[in-house]
């Protein structure tokens, strides 16, 4: 008797529900016909191999052996079927599943467009799916794109060009007025803002393409980029944290005691972390707010006023103050030690200063909880969850430790500022503080080094041009009508510098734009050298106070 195998259905048999097996089910072509299942025998439908029922007889059969058309089908023959068969069923659900993915992206791409797409059939048609809406980039103010143009425009066509000045220079300086202004109003952001200017002085030949790009060497622009790794280090590390938490814990029994604890600690903090946003927003500012709410408004002012002493006390205090002593050396100004020159200078008034902006402003304005005698005990509690330690605050205080111990001492070893920086963030690096992927995240960092670069570069061109030069006769000569002699010219040009900076969201922006020209007239009016490019330094750092926006 011939036998084939009938196909099962979706029941089980009770054998294959005890075992908790699947219903296998058999390829049509191995299903047997109604008059084969009437000519098999009980005994037969007993020994079903496959736990299934047939699709014909309905009862439960073990290798279901049946007549069927005098042929024998064997195990193999239907091992390849149901293969076949499995691999069909494959292929269907990954077909299904491709259906169902691309309705899912078309019904995505019309909620982004609002269009109602018409829907792809099921039996799998030929349609794309929509793709979604690309958003256009909105950096451009189209207003102060205008003003800021037009300005320069005005400039160079509306004014009469001094016979002092070739029209090479008078093109640069008036697209210096228009980079400048829009520093100021930023109709795109401030980086893409200064690629467009040097762009602009490329395309009408005003400047080589060496000569646009000279100061992208500059060790002070390099030396800001590093610092910005340093302040990440920081805050990544929580070692300001960690500091900042240690005075509190020290002096934080009344909210005067708890100012000039923040104080001290800023002042420590300045030369490895010379960036006054920095060490606000990463270390201060984020202790601050964890304390009483009626402490707060006191402490966030005097942080924003106490930053003036603590970035002046030091060379290494702020990132503008290198940029103030390279332009004061390149004005041939001789400092044989710039860093002990700028701490012999500076030491009186900015100590004075540091011990008196706690006091001078909880007068001003006093807090309205002055005895915190619980904020020592939680900042004591934080430093014990903290732990002591770790590895790599060691490593980090390692790294930093030596570029500061270099900063000072750079002169007589041979080591440029900017070398030193580099030697730190080497350490780092190799230590395992920073990875390379945090460097390439600090955006602000990489921006700066584009516009820093190209309006140092400006700012280089014009005195080499004369422009500068120019510029300072003129007011000088305008200064000395009015017969107010040198002292007189030295306190209205300090006045006129510190409220230009309302127009600057940037200290190192400032000094970049202003402090060349401010210093040249200066000198003009017989003010000694060292005291004019040291007194507008120190100015630079006071002016951070004027306004929130002034950092």
């Amino acid at each position: 008797m011939s036998a084939v195998m009938c196909a099962p259905t979706a029941r089980r048999a009770p054998s294959a529900r005890a075992h908790g097996a699947k219903t296998t089910l058999l390829p049509p072509r191995f299903q047997p016909s109604a008059a084969a299942h009437a000519t098999t025998s009980a005994r037969a439908r007993a020994r079903c191999a496959f736990g299934s029922r047939c699709a014909t007889c309905e009862s439960g059969c073990r290798s279901c052996v049946v007549a069927s058309a005098g042929r024998k089908v064997d195990s193999r023959a239907y091992a390849r079927g149901l293969g076949a068969e499995s691999r069909g069923d494959a292929r269907a659900q990954r077909g299904r599943a491709r259906r169902r993915r691309r309705r899912r992206v078309r019904s995505v791409g019309d909620d982004v467009s609002g269009g109602d797409g018409e829907e792809e059939e099921e039996g799998g048609g030929a349609g794309v799916p929509a793709r979604a809406v690309v958003q256009e980039a909105d950096d451009l103010n189209v207003a102060a794109f205008a003003l800021a143009v037009g300005i320069g425009l005005g400039i160079r066509f509306g004014v009469t060009r001094p016979t002092e000045l070739d029209p090479q220079a008078w093109n640069l300086l008036s697209i210096f007025v228009s980079t400048v202004i829009g520093l100021v109003i930023k109709p795109m952001p401030i980086g893409a803002w200064a690629f467009g200017a040097l762009t602009v002085a490329l395309a009408t030949k005003t400047l080589t393409f060496t000569q646009g790009l000279s100061a992208i060497t500059n060790e002070v622009v390099w030396l800001i980029v590093v610092t910005g790794f340093f302040a990440r280090a920081f805050i990544k590390t929580g070692f300001g944290d960690r500091l900042a938490l240690l005075f509190v814990s020290i002096a934080g029994r009344t909210t005067l005691s708890l100012a000039y604890g923040f104080q001290i600690a800023e002042a420590l903090l300045s030369p490895a972390m010379p960036s006054t946003t920095a060490r606000a927003a990463g270390v201060f500012v984020p202790v601050i707010k964890s304390l009483d709410p009626r402490t707060r408004e006191y402490l966030i002012g005097q942080q924003i006023q106490g930053t003036s002493a603590t970035s002046t006390f030091l060379l290494s205090g702020a990132a503008q103050n290198f940029l103030a002593m390279q332009i004061a050396l390149a004005s041939g100004i001789p400092f044989s030690n710039p860093f002990n020159a700028w701490f012999v200078a500076a030491s009186v008034p900015a100590l004075v200063s540091l011990l008196a902006t706690p006091l001078v402003i909880y007068m001003i304005d006093p807090p309205e909880l002055k005895d915190t005698p619980d904020a020592p005990l939680q900042a004591a509690k934080k430093l014990k969850n903290m732990g002591p330690l770790s590895s790599i605050e060691k490593k980090m205080c390692l790294a930093l430790g030596s570029t500061v111990f270099l900063w000072v001492f750079g002169v007589q070893l041979g080591v440029t500022a900017v070398v030193a920086a580099m030697i730190g963030m080497c350490g780092m690096l190799i230590f395992g503080v920073l990875s390379w992927d945090e460097a390439l995240g600090q955006k602000g960092s990489w921006d700066t080094l584009i516009w820093f670069a190209v309006l140092v570069g400006f700012s280089g061109q014009l005195n080499t041009m004369g422009v500068v030069s120019w510029l300072s006769g003129f007011v000088s000569t305008s200064l000395t009508s009015m017969d107010l002699g040198v002292w007189g010219i030295f306190a209205a040009l300090h006045v006129f510098y510190f409220f230009l900076h309302y127009f600057f969201a940037s200290q190192s922006a400032h000094v970049g734009a202003l402090y060349p020209a401010f210093l040249a007239m200066l000198l003009q009016a017989g003010v000694p050298p060292a005291l004019a490019a040291l007194s507008l330094a120190f100015n630079t750092n006071n002016i951070g106070g004027v306004a929130h926006l002034a950092r």
